[in-house]
């Protein structure tokens, strides 16, 4: 795998016994052999299960991270999703809140890629609730914004042009078969082949260890293929409670090659919450295909001195930079700015 791993503070510790990596690492062979039988699980509702494409990637992003930055020029928020409008502006949505809705960011960059300000151009409010929002993407040929809520694993279409709603469609399976707050969590547009992309955060019940179903949508919101993803063991027990420990998959960016970007996220709250922590890694993959490429990972903790913890929920693609290459966008999710102790942090990814 290729890519660039970036250690925040004292960066990973690595504690488990000898004994636990060799069933960690048996347990993902088992896992890669059943998504290559294609016997994980049997499509629901409208999706069609697709054959395995086992090609390798012939080449790899050559990933740089730049450092995070804690933005005071906005509302403390609950940011868990990010997409590019054009012209600098991004449309953010925050996963808590008494009314749907997104707002516009505008979001200066260095010549590098490096975030240089961000300032609120308001709120665009829509009707009815903030059935916890987590994701947001933009198709720039039709002006319309898709956001996904998580609370009823629903997609809405909203126009700008017109300022409606248009179409909305729940995901069946996501739906009847999702733990709490795992079902959407990401979704990105897909310019090339004019496709959405969307995946449950984590495996849904009666599914397969580790397995996730990456489903692609036409634009009017119709299940039209899925897929099987396979997310990383995480470091911390699964068994741990909800309320302490979450991963699985954060969100998705299509890039133009085809390739699909994947950010996974672990968080883990210890008991007295010093040394918590947040794991983000961002792995490349061809839907269909098994194989994850490695892209960027860092992890940030919460401690007395130093703290810098992130938990990154959002990311999309930004403007070029002038010698063409790609800027990564990724918002974090502060909790309100949780009790003055975390922030409202930003950052991007340059390849």
């Amino acid at each position: 795998m290729f890519g660039c791993f970036h250690r925040e503070t004292h960066g990973i510790t690595r504690d488990a016994s000898h004994q636990n990596v060799l069933l960690m690492n048996f347990r993902r062979v088992v896992l890669f052999i059943i998504i290559l039988l294609q016997i994980t699980f049997l499509t629901e509702g409208y999706g069609i299960l697709c054959p395995v494409d086992t090609t390798e990637f012939n080449d790899s992003l050559h990933a740089t991270l730049l450092p995070q930055h804690a933005i005071k020029t906005i509302p403390p928020g609950n940011y868990s999703g990010i997409t590019y409008l054009g012209n600098d502006d991004y449309a953010v949505v925050t996963d808590k809140g008494q009314h749907a809705g997104f707002y516009t960011f505008h979001i200066t960059l260095t010549a590098n890629g490096d975030i240089q300000q961000v300032e609120n151009k308001g709120l665009t409010m829509l009707a009815g609730a903030n059935n916890d929002e987590e994701a947001i993407a933009y198709n720039p040929l039709t002006k319309h914004l898709y956001i996904g809520n998580e609370a009823s694993s629903e997609i809405i279409d909203y126009d700008m042009k017109s300022q409606k709603t248009v179409n909305r469609a729940v995901i069946s399976d996501y739906q009847r078969r999702c733990h709490v707050n795992r079902s959407i969590e990401s979704l990105t547009f897909d310019r090339r082949r004019n496709r959405l992309f969307t995946m449950n955060e984590s495996p849904l019940i009666g599914d397969n260890g580790l397995l996730v179903r990456l489903k692609q949508l036409t634009t009017d919101l119709k299940e039209e293929k899925e897929y099987s993803y396979l997310i990383d063991e995480p470091l911390e027990s699964p068994n741990k409670a909800d309320n302490r420990h979450a991963y699985g998959v954060a969100d998705l960016l299509a890039l133009d090659d085809g390739t699909i970007l994947v950010l996974e996220r672990e968080l883990y709250i210890r008991a007295l919450k010093l040394n918590s922590w947040v794991m983000n890694k961002i792995f490349r993959i061809k839907p269909g295909n098994p194989r994850k490429q490695f892209v960027a990972g860092w992890r940030t903790w919460l401690r007395l001195v130093d703290s810098d913890f992130a938990n990154y929920e959002g990311m999309c693609e930004g403007p070029r930079l002038s010698d063409g290459r790609h800027i990564i966008v990724l918002c974090a999710d502060s909790q309100d700015r949780y009790k003055g102790v975390l922030k409202d942090y930003f950052r991007t990814i340059v390849f």
